[in-house]
């Protein structure tokens, strides 16, 4: 998972560095967290190996640290608006990269070639990310971003969660300033971009996780959302997954208190920011994998023991062509017009774990002379800009040329709404040979739909109704 949050307060973002970042989640002398900067603004500047404290937080407070100039043009963190003090610029951006949960569970309590796998996979990941950073230009009379493709970022692989569970995580800060070549100073970040390109990025790491996972004999899971390691219980994986079960209690607490949730996923991340337990002292790697291990029956220890993926070598040697073929067909089927990185993310997420690299990817797209937009990254096909015009044609050619199905239709139902008995009548007594209807979310779409197909077969007309299926 990559989940992004943005850090607007100066003390808080001191705060954070020195009791989250470089400790994890236990206190312990040994448990320091050497983090590691990452970035070509940071390479720019020359920060590299080992995050200083001093480095961190100069950067935070908008300054160079290697001159102590001033980085960026805009340092004060707060202003007073309408009598009120708020934020006045973003500190910096936390990206927090983690593996599913079984990955966890075999890298910390297993298999340390996992975190690795891991580390390697968050910073190629992040190396993509990069390239979506941009900067505003406000110049001239000119309102627009430039891409720089730079970013000045640190890493910190924490270990635990808050409950002290197996949770293998890296915290991605982006400090908010990139190098704009074009005006050759540094400038605040405009993340837009990298905000739109997560879904690719996660794809990727998923992809390269589990290509590593592949490669040392771990066979993977698909689901839903992401993978598990084959073989594991979901028992195990709930055993260990202590943290989300106490934001769900808090989430079942607060609507059975009659309180209403505009966003279900935006308030679990505040509840899990809100409500964190205090940090177990003195706590050590060795303590806790002790810990771990006594949780565990002896088959699920068993369990974590990679088994041989030979069963399925056939699976994992990939035909390009038709992973991207598929995620053509997924994407194009509802878009006429889509980003390249959609198409690069359904792409590595059907092809997942199989071995091949971004790069053979880009050359097998790039083969397929997909039509771009002057700026950005929007592409079409031929085919489906061929296709939407002859939809476009057939419609247009279709207008007014039928009888209408049913000129003495009724509502059949009391509870009909005078605004759903209208787009009835409307669609029965069209004379065209395409109606668009379309709504909004619970606005009763699929309840006007049976009106329309009552009405149509009170006509005698025979009803068949079509959906894509992916």
């Amino acid at each position: 998972m990559l989940s992004p949050k943005a850090q607007y307060n100066l003390k808080n973002a001191k705060q954070y560095f020195r009791e989250h970042l470089r400790v994890g989640d236990y206190y312990a002398e040994e448990s320091v967290v050497q983090g590691e900067w990452f970035g070509e603004g940071a390479d720019q500047i020359g920060l590299e190996g080992v995050v200083k404290e001093a480095d961190f937080v100069a950067l935070c407070e908008g300054n160079n640290p290697a001159t102590g100039d001033r980085l960026t043009l805009r340092r004060n963190t707060t202003r007073i608006a309408f009598g009120k003090e708020t934020a006045n610029r973003r500190i910096f951006y936390d990206f927090t990269i983690s593996p599913p949960k079984s990955v966890s569970i075999v890298a910390l309590c297993e298999d340390e070639r996992i975190s690795k796998i891991h580390d390697n996979a968050v910073r190629r990941s992040m190396k993509e990310l990069e390239k979506f950073a941009m900067t505003r230009v406000r110049k001239n009379g000119r309102s627009d971003d430039r891409e720089t493709g730079n970013v000045v970022g640190a890493m910190f692989r924490h270990e635990t969660s808050r409950a002290l569970d197996p949770h293998l995580h890296t915290h991605c800060i982006v400090m908010n300033a990139t190098f704009d070549p074009v005006e050759n100073r540094w400038k605040a970040l405009q993340n837009f971009e990298m905000l739109k390109a997560q879904k690719f990025v996660e794809n990727l790491y998923y992809h390269e996780l589990a290509k590593g996972l592949n490669k040392v004999g771990y066979a993977i899971e698909n689901n839903s959302r992401d993978f598990e390691i084959h073989g594991m219980s979901g028992e195990l994986i709930e055993k260990f997954s202590k943290r989300h079960q106490q934001i769900d209690e808090a989430v079942k607490e607060h609507l059975a208190s009659g309180k209403s949730v505009q966003n279900v996923k935006e308030f679990r991340a505040q509840i899990a920011h809100e409500k964190r337990d205090r940090k177990i002292k003195e706590s050590t790697v060795e303590t806790l994998r002790a810990y771990w291990g006594d949780q565990m029956t002896e088959e699920e220890r068993e369990s974590l023991v990679p088994k041989s993926s030979s069963r399925s070598g056939e699976k994992l040697i990939p035909d390009l062509a038709s992973i991207v073929s598929w995620a053509d067909e997924h994407l194009f089927e509802r878009k006429s017009v889509i980003e390249d990185y959609q198409l690069k993310a359904a792409a590595l997420s059907r092809g997942r774990g199989k071995n091949f690299s971004l790069e053979k990817l880009n050359y097998e797209i790039g083969k397929r002379q997909y039509l771009k937009g002057e700026r950005g990254h929007k592409i079409t096909s031929k085919q489906t800009l061929s296709r939407e015009l002859e939809i476009v044609r057939t419609a247009k050619d279709g207008r007014g040329k039928f009888a209408p199905f049913c000129e003495t239709y009724a509502p059949s139902i009391a509870s009909i709404t005078e605004e759903q008995i209208a787009a009835v009548t409307h669609i029965l007594n069209s004379r065209d040979l395409v109606t668009l209807f379309r709504g909004g979310a619970g606005t009763g779409k699929s309840f006007t739909l049976k009106e329309v197909e009552r009405g149509l077969r009170g006509a005698g007309f025979e009803v068949v109704v079509l959906a894509p299926q992916r």
